[in-house]
């Protein structure tokens, strides 16, 4: 009992309490997130009828927006040194999506509330990390992200959950369970208005407040975030490339091995849990090892979920390679951008991290549409062994690159 109590007030000492407001609404908010992620797909494709190939370029254009409006938050957030408002902003518009959804009833509507819903999430993202860093100790950098990643996964895996026991009470209501889904997003938005704070201006260094009241955003500023950096985005791309949205994992257990579409949420929930219980401990361990190394892994076990899902011949093979899915999220999320923060200038991290999801965002929109071609004419399988290909080449391109990413002491 007294190591565990030790534990927890260590683990309080080393986070900040607006970084577990943060984690806290992020729960919230993917419990609402991860539902209509799960089962929107499902509903365009058996209530609409749109064809696998148009929800892949639909899950392409929604994550391009997400990822595409988080340079404009980023610096926008840097330049103003405000991070909350931007954060609660994107919050409101993640609240507001999932009744528009709800009363959706074609796909060009479904369209627009699923743009909603990642324009929210991608103006809150960038304000977000970047507010960590700036709150987060240099010590304790990688367990404020690693709990961070930890709370939001929670708030996924309940999400499943939900959408699951949602689904079997109302007999396949997708409206009702959009609805419902609004709830834990409002009460995220409210958490974040009452709980968390800016860095206060004294809290700043003397020297990093007076270059930035004095700078301009410059295109400049893109040479200031280091070699580091650009190489790790050149990662990033192949990484992203070969990582497509989740939804293809549900629609090839449903649409090929039989899984009940009331059982949707259960690929979100497996993948969740697994990244759940991998983020924490993963960044706390990333403060005393090499995140490089730890990162390659990641992308190893996003080789191996690709592998198993492309060669799975049953529902168990499939779900074991959701299993690996989830373990590289919490992998190579978290040190993705703990990495971002650690070769990111201080002054410019809403915009290093801006400009991260700006390339994740063409990666992964590229990914989704690649993804949703290969299935329709080859089948999802393969799209999923396209995926292996391009995490072999960010593996070779890691490892070669290893040396000159090791961060500086």
């Amino acid at each position: 009992m007294r190591s565990a109590n030790g534990f927890f007030y260590s683990l309080k000492q080393a986070i900040p309490g607006s970084v577990w407001a943060i984690g806290i609404a992020a729960l919230l908010a993917n419990i609402s997130t991860s539902v209509v992620f799960a089962c929107s797909a499902l509903y365009l494709k058996t209530m609409i009828g749109v064809e696998i190939i148009t929800i892949g370029y639909l899950e392409a254009i929604v994550e391009a927006t997400s990822y595409g409006v988080r340079i404009f938050s980023g610096v926008l957030s840097d330049y103003f040194r405000k991070r909350k408002v931007f954060i609660v902003i994107g919050f409101v518009f993640i609240a507001i999506s999932k009744p528009l959804l709800s009363l959706s009833k074609s796909f060009n509507e479904v369209l627009l509330a699923r743009i909603m819903d990642r324009v929210g999430n991608g103006v809150q993202a960038t304000p977000r990390e970047a507010l960590i860093s700036d709150l987060a100790k240099k010590e304790h950098k990688g367990s404020c992200f690693g709990l961070r990643q930890s709370l939001a996964v929670v708030g996924s895996t309940l999400g499943g959950l939900f959408g699951i026991i949602v689904m079997k009470c109302s007999h396949y209501n997708f409206k009702l369970l959009f609805m419902l889904a609004s709830i834990p997003a409002f009460m995220a938005t409210f958490i974040l208005i009452a709980f968390v704070h800016d860095k206060k201006r004294d809290q700043i260094n003397a020297d990093t407040e007076k270059e930035h009241k004095h700078r301009k955003l410059k295109i400049h500023d893109m040479k200031l975030l280091g070699t580091k950096f650009w190489i790790l985005m050149l990662v990033v791309i192949l990484t992203m490339c070969g990582r497509f949205s989740e939804v293809f994992i549900t629609l090839h257990a449903c649409s090929n091995f039989g899984l009940d579409m009331a059982y949707g949420t259960l690929i979100t929930l497996i993948y969740n849990l697994l990244t759940f219980f991998v983020s924490y401990p993963v960044g706390k361990l990333s403060d005393r090892v090499s995140r490089v190394q730890i990162l390659f892994v990641g992308i190893f076990f996003l080789f191996l979920s690709h592998l198993t899902l492309g060669l799975a011949g049953g529902l168990m093979t499939v779900f074991m390679g959701t299993v690996f899915w989830g373990v590289q999220r919490g992998i190579a999320d978290s040190m993705f951008a703990v990495l971002v923060s650690d070769y990111v200038p201080k002054d410019l991290r809403g915009t290093g991290f801006g400009v991260y999801y700006l390339i994740v965002s063409a990666s992964t929109a590229t990914a989704c549409a690649l993804a949703g071609t290969i299935s329709q004419w080859k089948g999802e399988h393969m799209a999923f062994l396209y995926g292996a290909c391009v995490c072999t080449l960010a593996m070779c391109l890691l490892f070669i690159c290893r040396k000159r990413l090791v961060p500086h002491t």
